[in-house]
């Protein structure tokens, strides 16, 4: 450690926002422009979205069954370096979703942020949970890691992490420390200045957890296909020992453990903001014909109609034997969205979120499809849909503007 300290590291290293300072920081935020962001690390470039899930998986997280209770310290007179604090944003979520600063000004004034800035230190470990963006479907949470030395050969994850909102486990979530890698335009996976991802001897891509100034980033994201299940709702996030993994076996590493237990909470603050179309358009030669379209700066949702279909594939079973499996055939695959400047964004959907029918009845032909963002978007700027077409390759546009 340094010897050397500003006040303000002192303070940062010790700091544990109570909730009444979070909430005089979200009523202040709206009134505060000045942000400043710090330049990033910036990572790799590979395969397209569907082949860079199976390259990025993330380390499979064990539910804890138990987690410490939430620890409130309240901190009063360190409220107005709360609120001053409030306003600078992720450096790892500005870079993981894109957001431009005119987008990051809209975000707050809609009220889609909430600036948690909860920090706390075990055994050297601060972890600060920063903010969060939540729209009708979506919630992304950011979190930094600080004094952690990530053993080189090893990806940083936890032992344990819980999520609750309201109280209530079971959201659909995706975590895992931010490796650096963005989706570019064209689907392939790059570093966040743009340039192309690096690989190993192996031809693996070469993650970036670490940026330059020794911190890690960590997201959490979730979406619901429930118009506004989040929306000014309760967070709660735990996370017990900080440890590695093998990059190759998934295997946890016994000498990289740091034991401890974070614990944090805020309110979701979101905006309800969507831009909702309501049509019926074939999705090219598919079958599908769209219904609704309801789009929101960071998820998307669609309603079409697609006549069920079954298909028989062939798998491998537990003891090595060929089984057989049916089910139902997906509807096209929501990919990306084309703004009015003309501006593509082919891969803009990630595979968070679900579809299916939306009934039971074996003649509901209503399907459905919510998905998260890769970048915060604009709805109004939107008019037309991209759609995966599995068959002959390429995309179905559907036109939303003008109809």
């Amino acid at each position: 450690m340094k010897k050397n300290r500003t006040k303000i590291e002192i303070l940062r290293e010790e700091l544990v926002i109570p909730q009444i300072v979070q909430q005089k920081a979200d009523a202040a935020y709206v009134m505060i422009r000045e942000q400043k962001e710090g330049s990033g690390d910036v990572l790799v470039r590979e395969n397209r979205a569907s082949v860079r899930e199976e390259e990025r998986s993330l380390h499979k997280i064990k539910r804890a069954k138990k987690i410490l209770p939430l620890v409130a310290v309240a901190v009063m007179l360190l409220a107005g370096f709360a609120v001053a604090a409030c306003t600078r944003w992720s450096a790892g979520m500005s870079e993981k979703w894109q957001v431009e600063e005119q987008q990051k000004e809209s975000l707050q004034e809609e009220g889609a942020v909430s600036f948690a800035m909860q920090s706390q230190i075990q055994n050297g470990i601060t972890i600060t949970a920063e903010q969060s963006i939540t729209d009708n479907h979506s919630v992304y949470l950011a979190f930094r890691v600080e004094g952690y030395t990530l053993q080189e050969g090893l990806s940083p994850g936890f032992e344990e992490m819980e999520v609750t909102v309201d109280g209530v486990d079971g959201a659909n979530y995706s975590a895992g420390f931010y490796d650096g890698l963005v989706t570019g335009e064209d689907g392939m996976l790059e570093y966040a200045d743009g340039s192309d991802a690096k690989q190993d001897e192996e031809g693996s891509i070469i993650s970036r957890y670490v940026r330059e100034d020794g911190s890690m980033s960590y997201f959490i994201s979730m979406t619901e296909s429930e118009k506004g299940w989040a929306l000014g709702r309760d967070i709660h996030v735990a996370f017990k020992n900080l440890c590695g993994y093998e990059d190759k076996a998934g295997e946890l590493d016994p000498e990289s453990v740091v034991s401890g237990n974070w614990n944090f909470a805020w309110n979701l603050q979101g905006t309800d903001r969507l831009k909702e179309w309501t049509l019926e358009v074939p999705v090219g030669d598919s079958g599908a014909v769209i219904n609704r379209v309801e789009l929101s700066p960071a998820s998307g949702y669609v309603e079409c109609d697609w006549p069920r279909q079954r298909e028989t594939r062939q798998a491998v079973g537990p003891d090595g034997e060929l089984i057989e499996i049916s089910r139902w055939v997906r509807a096209p695959r929501m990919s990306g969205v084309k703004l009015k400047d003309g501006t593509e964004y082919r891969y803009l959907f990630s595979g968070d979120g679900g579809e299916g029918y939306l009934s039971t009845d074996q003649e509901t032909t209503q399907y459905y499809a919510c998905r998260g963002n890769e970048r915060i978007i604009d709805p109004d700027q939107v008019v037309s849909l991209f759609f995966e077409n599995t068959v002959e390759g390429g995309f179905y546009e559907v036109e939303l503007e003008g109809r």
